[in-house]
């Protein structure tokens, strides 16, 4: 079993990598907006997501109110993977029909920092594609990048297909922000409870959007999963305070329409 210190150990190892990817891309703004909200917002994202996060996540979100945004590849439908049974066809129908968003990731995890460029985004037009092939109806417009690294050349190719692009890098999206490389805070490991409160803060300080990204829910999670305790603690900490849960996709139109305004 992994220790939560190693866990923690690891998720610094994975936000720096991310970081350092996102300072190289970051140079070049693809998709600059400025976050002008009426209240903080918290987006609760669920990557390569298992069965136990359609069960439980979705049950918490929504017994609150909210929703939120589960990004799909679809190499790993129907399979069993580090993180249990894998979503399926009848899971994006329900994720869906309940209000709840389907992401895209690249269709087997493509590390999109190291791939040729024409290759990564040929791989996730493939997952796209798959997903629809699947039963989803909707259409993608929430991009996350595997492992949170990212490039300038993909990044400026990502706006033709996608609204938002989201990257692992931590903090709250406040003022001046890029579309094409969101940052995003890890809901697992030992010092995810005492981040999360600080993070919820400082989004309440800065009317701003806070997300969180998390694998498997369960009451024992892998190491890069969430504790069913823990989700239900932050959900119900956010109800408490006044801060609103929603998918990605519905904050980015807000964002936008704010800027058209």
């Amino acid at each position: 079993m992994t220790s939560a210190r190693s866990t923690d150990g690891r998720v610094a190892v994975a936000q720096a990598a991310a970081r350092a990817s996102a300072r190289g891309a970051g140079r070049f703004v693809a998709r600059p907006a400025q976050v002008r909200l009426e209240k903080p917002v918290i987006s609760f994202t669920f990557d390569n997501f298992p069965k136990s996060a359609v069960r439980n996540a979705g049950a918490i979100l929504e017994a609150a109110g909210g929703r939120g945004t589960f990004y799909a590849s679809a190499a790993f439908a129907g399979q069993t993977t580090q993180y249990g049974g894998m979503f399926d066809g009848a899971d994006l129908t329900r994720l869906t029909a309940a209000g709840h968003e389907i992401g895209c990731h690249t269709f087997a995890c493509l590390d999109c920092g190291r791939g040729p460029t024409d290759d990564v985004f040929a791989d996730m037009v493939r997952n796209a594609d798959a997903l629809s092939a699947m039963g989803l109806e909707e259409r993608l417009v929430s991009f996350a990048y595997p492992f949170g690294h990212a490039s300038a050349a993909l990044k400026q190719l990502l706006p033709t297909r996608f609204t938002t692009a989201r990257g692992m890098s931590p903090g709250v999206a406040a003022g001046r922000i890029d579309l094409a490389q969101l940052p995003a805070n890890a809901l697992f490991g030992e010092d995810a409870q005492k981040r999360a409160p600080r993070l919820m803060e400082l989004a309440r300080r800065k009317k701003g959007w806070l997300i969180f990204y998390t694998h498997d829910v369960s009451p024992r999670p892998t190491a890069w999963g969430s504790q069913t305790g823990l989700l239900e603690r932050i959900v119900t900490a956010a109800y408490a305070t006044g801060i609103e849960i929603a998918p990605v996709r519905e904050v980015a139109t807000r964002i936008l329409a704010a800027a058209s305004a």
